[in-house]
């Protein structure tokens, strides 16, 4: 079977047919899904695969279970996805310098999309912010999202997010002077 590729496992595709669920239903976190039966008849996939499916987003921490409530959506922040896959990807030294590029690179389009604005400048030296904050006042969710997964495994403290803040700040001010 070369240049074939492997059909996607059952739950595998359940787990789709779900996310593109929660998605045209619009559920947001803390609300309930749908029973196992339910999922089962709606998406015309076995309740085996729908049970394997739940309990994969359940492991990654997108769900919670609750005994006799049913099944919710949690909260992005909640995941467990860094945690579970960072022994298997991140595994050396190179590799964690390598997460703290990127986390470096993420924070500075950050800063790139706040200084578009024209009060920018005017702001920039006051702002004693933090990247969370100015993450939220990019405005831009996926760019935040992305950086809390990468943070999470970086491994600095607040403190020295605020110490390298300054520091771009200081550069940004620097060299455009006017």
């Amino acid at each position: 079977m070369t240049g074939s590729q492997r059909p996607p496992s059952k739950f595998v595709a359940a787990i789709s047919q779900i996310q593109e669920m929660i998605k045209a239903d619009r559920i947001r976190p803390g609300d309930k899904l749908p029973s196992e039966r339910e999922l089962s008849e709606r998406l015309s996939i076995g309740r085996s695969s729908v049970r394997e499916a739940l309990r994969a987003l359940e492991l990654l921490g997108l769900i919670e279970t609750r005994r006799g409530e049913g099944t919710f959506l949690r909260d992005f922040q909640d995941h467990q996805l860094v945690p579970l896959i960072s022994t298997f990807i991140f595994n050396d030294d190179q590799k964690k310098e390598h997460v703290q590029d990127m986390k470096a690179i993420l924070e500075m389009g950050c800063l790139a999309i706040l200084a578009k604005r024209p009060d920018f400048k005017n702001n920039a030296i006051s702002l004693q912010a933090d990247f969370h904050e100015l993450m939220d006042a990019a405005g831009n969710s996926l760019l935040k999202k992305i950086w809390l997964i990468i943070s999470d495994y970086a491994g600095t403290s607040r403190e020295q997010d605020r110490e390298r803040l300054n520091e771009l700040l200081m550069g940004f001010m620097k060299n455009n002077p006017s």
